[in-house]
């Protein structure tokens, strides 16, 4: 029989990593195209842009990485999921700093790129965010054991008889 939840898992997972790679698509665009106000990234004045843009993309590409280690279990961490997560949100909010410390204007493309690369970076986070919260069955929280669980740990302990 085929597990449910191990399918939705892996196709939440698979998505999540489409959505990265056409993020990380859309900032290098952003980064090499010269639309940033008819000139090139790299010009005066826009320094800071371009350093942010430079560690969005090197992110992303990371993202990129260890979904795929993730989705294809090269590496089994615990740790590895909470790690993705905290990568696409560090992610965000270098694209963030990336597309905010430039001024925007109506002829900006590469400025519009570097935003719809922010926008899937952040709906992927949203979604691996579910996928480790929702879809993997983990919600972080502690539960105390059924009464079926008790009396079977109570039934096969061995009995120590006082007299």
């Amino acid at each position: 029989m085929v597990n449910l939840q191990s399918i939705n898992e892996r196709v939440i997972l698979i998505s999540i990593l489409i959505i990265i790679s056409v993020a990380t698509l859309f900032c290098f665009l952003g980064i090499v195209i010269p639309g940033w106000g008819g000139y090139s990234l790299f010009r005066v004045g826009t320094t800071t842009s371009a350093a942010l843009c430079i560690i969005s993309l090197l992110l992303l590409i990371a993202c990129d990485a260890v979904a795929a280690i993730i989705l294809t279990g090269i590496i089994q961490q615990a740790q590895l999921p909470l790690i993705f997560i905290l990568l696409l949100i560090i992610t965000s909010i270098f694209i963030l700093g990336a597309f905010a410390s430039f001024f925007a204007s109506a002829s900006n493309h590469s400025y519009n790129l570097i935003v719809t690369a922010f926008t899937f970076t952040y709906l992927s986070s949203i979604l691996a965010t579910y996928w480790l919260f929702g879809a993997r069955g983990t919600n972080g929280t502690m539960t105390a054991p059924s009464k079926q669980q008790q009396q079977q740990t109570t039934t096969t302990e061995p009995r120590i008889l006082m007299s």
